[in-house]
């Protein structure tokens, strides 16, 4: 742990307090022994994952004359923007190779903050593409929801348009798969509304086990939405993998979701925090197997060319 770096703040201090009183020397920075490693594994590129996180690394990478790229993801170029600190601090990545992120929308932020454009680039998160899946057009439609359990990723919203939706077709189902914080909220909210006969929570499962369910489903569904701490999506991988898997999406208008996400074509796309909207989608993908087989293909089309 690197107790200098700009993260550190209250950490550091709080840690060279205990050290003054069990009389022990403060701690200091690692980069001498990143230079160390660098020049024993003959490193001549260097990518930092998150804006904020690399910063510190910055400089002493391009002191020993390598390059260097850092690589951005969705909180680095969303919450982390709210504090002004980190708006003039990320100046200094005109001084790196190139700054890659995920979405357009984050693109414009960083070059309104200063960046060179010609060193931001966009490149989108990629999956395993494969043979298109055939779903079943049953009786029951299945919906299924992926992601951790937190406020950006909006499972409250996501209940509620599914209750609404379920007033419509009753014998919808749906599939959760996640945990984090806001799980016993979703739980308590299923149980208060009595919608535990069609909603499963299956917790964290394995990556296979999630393709698996992906199989079996007809729609994916997704209510991101920016948090109360300005926290946002990059870009779901969830979202792509569904389309890989030939499923319909509904989602929200949300960072890079309209990228990836053609409404009218390869899904279905409300506003942030329109739990009536995204049910109405949902009963209309219900409604007509053809549609959600059409949306189906042109996604896993899209995926292939450009995810």
């Amino acid at each position: 742990l690197d107790l200098d770096g700009p993260r550190a703040g209250p950490l550091r201090r709080g840690v060279h307090a205990v050290a003054r009183r069990l009389g022990m020397a403060p701690v200091r920075s690692a980069a001498p022994r990143l230079r160390q490693f660098l020049r024993r594994h003959r490193v001549s590129v260097v990518m930092g994952e998150y804006m904020d996180a690399s910063l510190e690394w910055l400089m002493p990478v391009k002191e020993m004359g390598l390059r260097f790229y850092v690589h951005a993801h969705g909180y680095d170029v969303s919450r982390s923007l709210r504090d002004p600190r980190w708006r003039t601090a990320y100046a200094a990545y005109n001084k790196a190779d190139g700054v890659i992120t995920i979405n357009q929308i984050s693109r414009v932020r960083l070059i309104e903050l200063g960046l060179d454009p010609s060193r931001v680039h966009v490149v989108p998160y990629g999956v395993d593409t494969q043979a298109p899946a055939l779903h079943a057009d049953r009786a029951s439609v299945r919906c299924l929801a992926v992601g951790r359990m937190v406020a950006k990723k909006g499972p409250i919203f996501l209940l509620d348009a599914f209750r609404r939706a379920l007033a419509s077709v009753p014998d919808l189902r749906l599939d959760i798969v996640g945990d984090g914080r806001l799980m016993p909220a979703a739980r308590q909210y299923v149980e208060a509304l009595g919608l535990h006969d069609a909603v499963t929570f299956h917790g964290s499962l394995a990556h296979d086990a999630v393709l698996a369910l992906m199989r079996e489903s007809d729609i994916l569904v997704q209510h991101s939405a920016v948090d109360e701490e300005g926290d946002e999506e990059g870009l779901p991988v969830s979202i792509l993998e569904a389309m890989a898997h030939s499923l319909p999406v509904v989602s929200t208008r949300h960072a890079g979701i309209p990228e990836a996400v053609d409404h009218g074509a390869t899904g279905l796309l409300v506003a942030e925090g329109d739990t009536e909207g995204m049910a109405d989608a949902i009963v209309r993908l219900c409604a007509d197997g053809d549609l959600r087989a059409v949306f189906g293909r042109r996604g896993e089309a899209r995926v292939r060319e450009r995810f």
